[in-house]
């Protein structure tokens, strides 16, 4: 599986950090779908954090919530690679967390009177479903396509730095500036996307 623009080294290291808690919370019962659930709970208030303006904090508090998002998918392989509906919930909160996240983004540009934080959250909004969408639609054809510069880990590990950077130095521009190279990533990842399942699906009528 592709990271994009987020190294390897940081995805397997963040993995292997929670791994001894997943083991923990498995051993007592703790289900993924439980762990999922609580994840979005955590991300949307820090969402809530980031729309107050209190970019810090929420860093922080999403911080938390992604790494639930890890977890629950560690707990899975754990529990024997978990269920068909596990996998179902798992991806719509994903899409529910990626929405809450880039909306407060842009709800920020819109209290600020800033077009360039608004549209860049709302391009990087459409363009991250839509990049979740051609992977979605190319495994239900059969095919593949993980590819890209910008998968979801990546987009989110862009956009807390970028709140993080912004809540540490008071400088705004940096949080837009994430949001701006989050919507471009993601775009081009659509592109990159859509190239790779054309190759894919050209070679398999050959």
């Amino acid at each position: 599986m592709s990271h994009g623009v987020l190294p390897k080294e940081v995805a397997d290291g963040t993995r292997m950090g929670i791994a001894p808690l997943a083991r923990r919370l498995h051993a007592v019962g703790v289900t993924p779908n439980s762990v999922t659930l609580l994840g979005f709970a955590i991300t949307f208030v820090g969402c809530a954090l980031l729309a107050a303006d209190r970019p810090l904090a929420a860093a922080i508090v999403l911080l938390i919530g992604t790494l639930a998002d890890s977890l629950d998918g560690q707990l899975a392989r754990l529990a024997g690679g978990g269920t068909r509906f596990g996998a179902f919930l798992d991806s719509t909160v994903d899409r529910l967390a990626d929405a809450a996240l880039l909306g407060a983004a842009a709800s920020i540009g819109a209290a600020h009177a800033d077009r360039l934080l608004f549209w860049s959250a709302l391009l990087a909004l459409v363009a991250s479903f839509v990049v979740s969408y051609t992977r979605a639609k190319a495994e239900s054809l059969g095919l593949t396509a993980d590819v890209g510069l910008a998968p979801r880990e990546a987009r989110l590990t862009i956009l807390l730095v970028g709140a993080g950077v912004w809540g540490l130095t008071g400088f705004e521009p940096l949080f837009v500036a994430a949001v701006l190279g989050t919507a471009i990533l993601a775009t081009v990842t659509v592109i990159q996307r859509v190239v790779h399942v054309a190759r894919a699906a050209s070679e398999a009528v050959r």
